[in-house]
């Protein structure tokens, strides 16, 4: 399994935890906890930290999944509801795994009900 400590501190900063790892289906979820600190005029929790979110459980994933480090290429969020203070549930799965570009997409979820979901493409990194 991961160990927790080696996370990035963003993972930190956005409350990361109760991590589960379903190796089997490659899949994984995350919840995160989303702070007073995190929203907007609006009193609704800033897209940019979702981003942070889902763009964190899909790295964890790529890691995972890999064991060598990636990096995010490119990136389309969908922002379907708003998301207020409190704990966000994430999942993270391939849509394609290949062996230098890995497609992922990831969800974002507040008391049963999508906030927004993402699309990515992370690039994994060959040593030199």
């Amino acid at each position: 399994m991961l160990d927790t400590a080696l996370l990035p501190p963003i993972h930190q900063l956005l409350g990361g935890h109760d991590l589960d790892w379903d190796e089997q289906n490659q899949r994984l979820s995350v919840k995160y906890q989303a702070l007073a600190s995190f929203t907007n005029p609006k009193n609704t929790i800033e897209g940019g930290m979702i981003c942070a979110m889902l763009d964190d459980v899909m790295g964890i994933l790529a890691h995972l999944s890999t064991d060598k480090p990636s990096s995010t290429v490119s990136l389309s969020m969908e922002f379907l509801r708003p998301c207020f203070v409190g704990e966000v549930q994430t999942q993270a799965y391939f849509i394609k795994q290949g062996k230098s570009v890995l497609n992922m997409e990831s969800q974002a979820w507040q008391n049963g009900k999508m906030v927004a979901k993402c699309h990515a493409s992370f690039l994994v990194l060959q040593a030199d």
